[in-house]
């Protein structure tokens, strides 16, 4: 009586999470990060992606992408002010419930964390190029 009992508890579960998976559609259109955008001084420049791991109803998908450094080598540089705020906006997105900024200069691949408060951190004081990267959860 027991096995009868466990078994059709199984049976249960198996069905309910089964259906569960058929609850809803998958948005082609939201199976990729929604695109981020940078602000400086009322300006707004579009940003590459990077890497990134995405979800949505139950599939997901990842891409790896090289650093900042490669992405970027063939963009026109953002020119801000020492020490200027700078912004990181993703409009068509969900607020991130975590996120950090960290930079490389060039031709280095040593990353540098950036205090970064409501999305907004401020530009280095030290002229020079250097590459952003923004993570977002």
């Amino acid at each position: 009586m027991r096995l009868l009992v466990f078994g059709l508890g199984v049976g249960m579960l198996l069905i309910l999470a089964g259906c569960a998976g058929m609850s809803g559609a998958v948005d082609s259109d939201r199976m990729t990060p929604p695109e981020a955008v940078v602000i400086v001084d009322e300006d707004t420049y579009e940003t590459v992606r990077g890497s990134y791991c995405w979800s949505n109803n139950r599939q997901g998908v990842c891409e790896d992408h090289s650093g900042s450094v490669d992405l970027l080598a063939d963009k026109e540089p953002i020119i801000v002010a020492p020490g200027e705020e700078i912004t990181i906006d993703i409009p068509d997105g969900p607020e991130p419930s975590e996120y950090s900024v960290d930079f490389s200069l060039t031709n280095q691949y040593e990353n540098f964390v950036v205090l970064a408060v409501n999305n907004k951190f401020s530009a280095p004081t030290e002229e020079g190029l250097y590459y952003f990267s923004y993570f977002a959860r």
